[in-house]
């Protein structure tokens, strides 16, 4: 939390096999031209398709302890498992295993690898699981994000009604201001995001739940304090507290107040909604800002102002990003009521 200080005279502020050759060109030093990259992801390909059901015998091996279990658990010929182990010493370049009174057994190193096949086999059963869970509405997880002024009364509610519906949703929940949130859409950071709206971003879909109007908030002994509302022009000569520079509610106010022809003098401007509460409660000037959603600040009021002005809240996702099923659902879910 950062408060800053403002001067008077102030305006504003893989690991490769031994056995695959390189890409053609990559034994003179060349970067690889697109019939290399061709070529390399070709030989990828092979490899994974050579690979993989000599790696799952090997496992097998190690499982069953003989090579005819192994063969069988895999629904191949005991020949054609001792062929596939031949060929992967051959490939890898060491001897996974080795005949002993007759009998296939695994050497020191084909019992590593064996080990690794497992833990790879563990993670793709891991990820298989996952995928399956996060594809269900039911089950899957929400990344949500929301306004920090939101965090104690709209984004409760929609969380408390969606989870009411769906109690096994996961939601991993991030609480910034307006541009952070974008920019964690931006970067699909996060699924969904409870902020401000109408913004002329194409690169976002918005979904707007209500208005807020903006209010006037005074210290309890000023002398607007008792009154019902107070015109915007009338604020030219007050001293007042505001957001940091480069914030939509920040912009949002000054548009507002320069409409009205009044060039706001800040004493302090802080990042923090709640600390600007605070600082007008303190008497350290008057604030414009979105009316409470409970009661004021101890110590505050809050006066309509003339003209009316809103602040428009809703919720915003990317316009190119398909959420997953939970994340649809609790859009759908939260879009359809009524702040």
């Amino acid at each position: 939390m950062t408060i800053e200080r403002v001067s008077a005279s102030a305006d504003h502020e893989s690991e490769d096999l031994p056995a695959l050759d390189p890409p053609a060109g990559a034994a003179a030093g060349l970067a690889p031209t697109e019939d290399a990259a061709s070529v390399e992801g070709a030989s990828l390909g092979v490899a994974s398709t050579f690979l993989a059901p000599r790696l799952a015998l090997l496992s097998a091996l190690a499982q069953y302890g003989h090579l005819s279990a192994a063969a069988a658990s895999l629904g191949i010929a005991q020949s054609t498992a001792s062929r596939w182990l031949q060929s992967l010493n051959a490939r890898v370049g060491v001897d996974l295993t080795r005949r002993v009174h007759g009998q296939i057994q695994l050497t020191a190193a084909g019992h590593t690898m064996a080990e690794a096949v497992e833990f790879g086999q563990s993670l793709l059963r891991l990820g298989v699981a996952r995928a399956q869970v996060r594809s269900r509405p039911h089950d899957g997880q929400v990344r949500f994000g929301y306004l920090r002024s939101l965090a104690t009364s709209k984004a409760p509610y929609l969380l408390r009604r969606f989870s009411d519906a769906f109690p096994r949703v996961r939601f991993v929940l991030h609480e910034a201001n307006h541009e952070e949130l974008t920019q964690r859409l931006r970067r699909g950071d996060i699924d969904i995001a409870l902020t401000t709206v109408d913004q002329p971003d194409t690169v976002f879909v918005e979904y707007p739940l209500l208005r807020e109007p903006l209010v006037l908030v005074v210290p309890e002994a000023h002398r607007w304090a008792k009154r019902d509302s107070v015109r915007v022009h009338e604020c030219r000569d007050v001293t007042m507290v505001g957001l940091v520079n480069g914030t939509a509610l920040r912009r949002s106010v000054d548009e507002l107040l320069l409409r009205a022809r009044v060039r706001p003098r800040y004493t302090f401007v802080t990042a923090e909604i709640a600390v600007l509460r605070g600082l007008v409660a303190a008497g350290m000037g008057v604030a414009v800002l979105p009316g409470s959603h409970d009661a004021p600040t101890p110590g505050s009021a809050e006066i309509a102002l003339v003209p009316r002005t809103y602040r428009r809240v809703g919720l915003v996702v990317a316009a190119h990003r398909p959420l997953e099923p939970a994340a649809e659902a609790f859009l759908q879910a939260s879009a359809a009521l009524k702040l």
